[in-house]
């Protein structure tokens, strides 16, 4: 067979060293904990967490203040005439916390104010997870593309060089035929990777309050690793750090001191109240005066302090079932993300150490035979398609790696703590 010719070689050299992708995009790369940041600075929703947070703690003391001191007057006449009177009366009343009910809201509110801490955490919690979802799928896709570039540029090249065979009786149409289709399958997953990194980089964008037409440079996967956690010791961080836990918990916390104030609604606080009269023309300031004593009767109401005791009683039982339901499914998650991320790293490492260099030596072969004039190029395109394939299959699994391994981060809060 005759050596290759200049232009063969040309064609060659031109499909090895491929061409940079996405030239217009912006070249500083964005990393995981710029967008982290981003999220935490500017995101509303966080900022609409703390501020509730903020509300429930100020609601603390307002809970276990005093009730307000009551002032009342009171204009006696004698007469029908509306600018004279016979006496003036001023009473002031305030009722005595001595039941300690008082402490107690307090304490119930301190409660509701961790849930609503728990609540925010829990906000923040999601919103980074949709974040680093988003950065991972993006950078995914970003990898696929550049494959997807590649493969093209590959296919096209075969193509050209299969209709010049044809065109001279060397190759059969259904080999050009099948190039043609497996082009125009190349592009149309071209189109559908490009739709698809504009949907992420606008997804992106919005979790970091950004416009969304934003560019972002392509992003790369995070090298495959093994969890860094056992299973077992995995489960157990989940159950401690996970925010849906700990709201779940502190609505317990809180159910129980709401329970514990409902039982108290039940004792009596004093309402203590002085009364100064000043009769008219008596020519004192203060003619007599009066102090008196009151309470509720809480005992007169009986069903409605039984339905309070079985409201507050049921919500802790819903909590703790809320906490129980909680703790199972974190488990649950947490086992299968760990299961993924164990598996799909044993198959992101057969590819990297078996199949892909398989298939780079047969191309390596090829290339070989080819510039010794042992086999024409056709051969060596087809090879080098064949490792750009095993390259996609094996991008496919880094993909599945780095999710499932997103997803076990997430669930035990790794890399998300301020």
């Amino acid at each position: 067979m005759p050596a290759p010719s200049l232009l063969s070689r040309f064609a060659l050299a031109l499909l090895l060293a491929g061409a940079p992708l996405f030239a217009s995009e912006p070249a500083a790369p964005l990393t995981l904990p710029e967008v982290f940041a981003a999220v935490r600075d500017h995101h509303p929703g966080l900022a609409a967490a703390r501020a509730s947070t903020e509300a429930s703690h100020a609601r603390i003391d307002v809970e276990k203040a005093w009730m307000d001191p009551r002032l009342g007057f009171d204009v006696k006449r004698d007469n029908t005439r509306l600018a004279n009177y016979s006496e003036l009366e001023a009473t002031v009343s305030q009722e005595l916390p001595l039941s300690g009910r008082a402490k107690l809201r307090g304490q119930a509110a301190s409660a509701e104010s961790a849930v609503v801490s728990a609540q925010g955490r829990r906000r923040e919690w999601m919103l980074l997870n949709q974040a680093r979802l988003a950065f991972t799928r993006l950078a995914a896709t970003d990898e696929r593309l550049a494959l997807n570039t590649r493969l093209h540029d590959n296919l096209h090249q075969s193509r050209a060089l299969a209709r010049l065979a044809y065109e001279t009786g060397q190759r059969t149409q259904m080999e050009l035929l099948a190039l043609e289709t497996d082009l125009i399958k190349t592009d149309g997953e071209r189109t559908e990777l490009t739709s698809q990194r504009l949907q992420e980089v606008a997804a992106l964008n919005a979790l970091m309050l950004r416009p969304v037409e934003t560019g972002i440079a392509p992003l790369a996967l995070p090298a495959p690793v093994l969890p860094t956690l056992a299973l077992g010791d995995a489960v157990a961080r989940a159950r401690v750090m996970s925010p849906e836990i700990t709201v779940a918990l502190r609505e317990l916390d809180a159910a129980r001191a709401k329970l514990a104030v409902v039982r108290k609604n039940r004792a009596i606080d004093p309402d203590v109240s002085f009364t100064a009269r000043q009769m008219h023309n008596s020519g004192q300031a203060l003619s007599s005066f009066d102090t008196g004593i009151s309470f509720s009767v809480p005992w007169a109401n009986p069903g409605r302090t039984r339905a309070e005791l079985i409201e507050a009683r049921s919500r802790i039982n819903a909590a703790r079932a809320e906490a129980d339901a909680s703790e199972a499914e974190i488990a649950g998650m947490v086992a299968a993300a760990h299961t993924r991320a164990t598996a799909s790293f044993n198959q992101v490492k057969r590819y990297q150490d078996e199949l892909l260099p398989l298939s780079r030596a047969s191309a390596d072969a090829a290339r070989r035979d080819y510039e010794t004039g042992r086999a024409p190029l056709p051969s060596v395109l087809t090879a080098q398609r064949m490792t750009l394939e095993t390259e996609l299959q094996l991008s496919t699994a880094r993909a599945e790696q780095a999710l499932a391994t997103a997803e076990l981060c997430f669930l035990t809060s790794q890399d998300v703590q301020p």
